[in-house]
């Protein structure tokens, strides 16, 4: 009893550490405005209508399009967590994203226990792996998505399903399709996989083939059919990114497997005319390697369930997307913890803690390497090196602009810069320069310009003080308030 007892204040202490750091990443550069309308600003607008009894909508678009939120992401799990908006505000899906890791990590460790039973040395390691792995940081570093919510679901899916407690691991699945559009697909190979492994055909039919189809019809079901009519469209306007490759998402897919030269470019090299995009997809392949990813060659199936992970990542043509920057590389931080406790449950008890040790030390080693060093563009380290004092400053007046911005409160309409979105609490928010019926502007001057050139960023100011639908309220180096006339 006595081990257990010190056993559970060790993993008291891990999930400490790691809430502080956690926490210092994503809660401070909300405080700091470094956070943005895209896409915490729009999470927090649809949580926030929701709060308010009326109906989630998305208004952020930068092109001025206007939709039902779920519309542009099925995540209707947020919902679930409206009731603490009334307490934490616009911090409560922050704080729901770094509780949905933390509850991640626990089910690794938990799955590392089922695995390994009273080695519990390497199952705390197999936690501190978890909770070091890079794609969890450049998520945090980077608003909040629900992508990660459903992430962190995988570990304790995996934790039921080896149980065979088959409802549990059900309503994890079903959790999980509430999370993000392509959860279900994802789980589909996921769950694929994992039956490439059993020797029970009874149980592949009663269990396996009903949840692989229930996986099937949910991801076609909202892909293809749901979102595109709540957009109003025909199609998915989210495969747009992938119809470089042909006319439609299938014809995209066959022209990949059918050509072998063509999956390799898609896969490893740079598909865009720019030299600046040279080894981004490399330096995402070389980090999976050195956190456990070198694994899969012992055990292929992991990769097999990160199919449409690296499919959905790296076909995109859009540099964005492959690299090791901002919430794309979630998906890998369970796969590759699940990989490396399979492995290391294989292997004799003696060596365990030395490798978990290796294993562990090489990730967060790598980790730390990319929060000062990545090629991966737009990446800004000032709001990841939690260890730095530059982290927890910033060039504007904080107190200041939350002071100012409260004019807002009871206003129906508003555009705003992007770093003001997520702070914001009218019903309809807009991506500035898009105003519509904005009863107020709100701009940074000195921020961001994007959608914008800095050129036409200042020319759009500039009309706005000569407006005669607007006057200025408010002005400083800070900030800048319109107000219609």
């Amino acid at each position: 009893m006595k081990i257990v007892n010190q056993h559970a204040r060790w993993i008291y202490v891990i999930i400490l550490v790691f809430l502080s750091i956690y926490s210092s990443i994503s809660l401070v550069n909300h405080y700091l405005f470094r956070t943005y309308a895209l896409d915490l600003g729009m999470y927090n607008q649809a949580i926030r209508n929701a709060a308010s009894l009326q109906t989630p909508m998305f208004t952020l678009s930068p092109g001025g399009e206007e939709m039902p939120f779920l519309a542009t992401h099925f995540s209707p799990v947020i919902f679930v967590f409206t009731p603490l908006y009334y307490i934490f505000r616009d911090y409560t899906l922050l704080l729901v994203q770094i509780a949905a890791i933390l509850f991640g990590g626990f089910g690794a460790y938990l799955y590392a226990k089922h695995r390994m039973g009273s080695d519990l040395i390497t199952s705390l390691l197999a936690l501190i792996h978890f909770l070091s792995i890079w794609g969890i940081y450049s998520a945090l570093t980077y608003d909040f998505h629900c992508n990660v919510i459903g992430a962190m679901l995988v570990p304790w899916f995996f934790l039921f399903y080896e149980q065979k407690k088959y409802k549990q691991a059900l309503f994890i699945m079903l959790l999980a399709f509430l999370s993000m559009e392509t959860m279900p697909i994802w789980f589909a190979f996921i769950i694929t996989a994992l039956t490439l492994t059993k020797l029970s055909l009874k149980e592949f039919l009663k269990v396996d083939l009903p949840f692989i189809a229930l996986c099937l019809v949910a991801g076609i079901g909202i892909v293809f059919v749901l979102m595109p009519w709540l957009q109003g469209n025909s199609s998915n306007l989210q495969l747009t990114r992938y119809l470089y490759l042909g006319n439609s998402p299938l014809q995209a897919f066959t022209n990949l497997i059918t050509s072998p030269e063509l999956l390799y470019k898609t896969l490893f090299t740079n598909t865009m005319s720019e030299p600046a995009y040279n080894y981004i997809k490399l330096e995402f392949h070389l980090m999976v390697l050195v956190s456990g990813g070198g694994l899969f060659l012992l055990n292929p199936r992991f990769l097999v369930m990160l199919i449409p992970i690296y499919l959905q990542k790296l076909i995109p043509n859009d540099y964005n997307f492959w690299g090791i920057n901002n919430q794309y590389s979630i998906e890998f931080v369970p796969i590759l913890s699940i990989c490396a406790i399979t492995f290391l449950s294989g292997i004799t008890p003696k060596l365990r803690p030395y490798i978990a040790v290796a294993i562990t030390a090489l990730t967060l080693g790598a980790t730390l390497y990319t929060m000062e060093n990545r090629v991966s563009k737009w990446y800004d380290g000032i709001n990841t090196r939690f260890y730095s004092q530059r982290h927890y400053q910033t060039e504007l007046d904080v107190k200041k602009i939350n002071l100012a911005i409260r004019v807002t409160h009871g206003s129906s309409a508003v555009s705003a810069s992007s770093r003001l979105a997520p702070h914001l609490t009218s019903q309809r928010i807009y991506h500035y320069p898009i105003v519509k019926d904005a009863e107020y502007i709100f701009i940074l001057p000195n921020s961001s310009a994007w959608p914008l050139s800095y050129d036409d960023f200042q020319h759009s100011i500039d009309t706005l003080k000569q407006s005669e639908s607007f006057s200025m309220i408010y002005s400083d180096k800070d900030l800048l308030i319109f107000r219609r006339k």
